[in-house]
């Protein structure tokens, strides 16, 4: 029964190859003599710099809740950016990693979260370089956003090399409002842009 089974697998596996290796053959027939074939190659310069930044697919604050009072009620959620491949980066280089809100401008560089059904409600949070935050941090959105990549979140120059960072909601923004009108899910985006300085 043992040896069905493995017989059996293995039949459906070999199936398998030989049926996505047809989906992507040329066939010649009769009526069709002639066919083409794609060759590739690479050439990889050995001496280039080769970097791979790994950051979060998604940063989640869960479930929100309105104070009872009119103060402040942040909640806080770690994110980490991770350089897991830096290869040929001189001594005087590094990669640096920046961040914006998607379509921010100048003039309106702060970060928000936007209810998926309502496009004009929206939230704002506050994006901090480090993982604790004490009362004199200054969040990296309350500068001005000069550079188009967005502000400065860190630079990595080794393999292994992390940034772990904050972002911060203000509950204060659901005092007083009417949550059936606003309940539902929010969502946001962060744009993450690195380059060589």
């Amino acid at each position: 029964m043992k040896t069905r089974k493995i017989l059996a697998l293995s039949m459906a596996v070999a199936t398998m190859v030989t049926a996505s290796t047809a989906a992507f053959a040329a066939e010649l027939t009769p009526s069709s003599t002639t066919g083409n074939t794609e060759v590739t190659a690479n050439i990889q310069d050995l001496g280039a710099v080769n970097y791979i930044i790994t950051i979060p697919d998604k940063v989640d604050f869960g479930t929100l809740t309105q104070p009872e009072t009119d103060t402040d009620s942040f909640k806080d959620v770690n994110f980490t950016v991770t350089a897991t491949k830096i290869e040929n980066l001189s001594d005087t280089d590094y990669v640096i990693v920046r961040v914006k809100n998607e379509g921010a401008t100048v003039d309106d560089s702060a970060f928000y979260l936007t209810q998926k059904t309502s496009p004009n409600t929206k939230l704002t949070y506050d994006m901090y370089d480090r993982k604790t935050i004490v009362d004199s941090d200054i969040p990296l959105n309350k500068g001005r956003m000069v550079n188009p990549d967005g502000y400065y979140l860190g630079d990595f120059q080794n393999t292994g090399d992390s940034k772990t960072g904050t972002l911060r909601l203000n509950q204060k923004q659901l005092y007083g409002k009417d949550i059936a009108e606003i309940a539902g899910d929010y969502s946001g985006t962060i744009v993450f842009t690195s380059s060589i300085i």
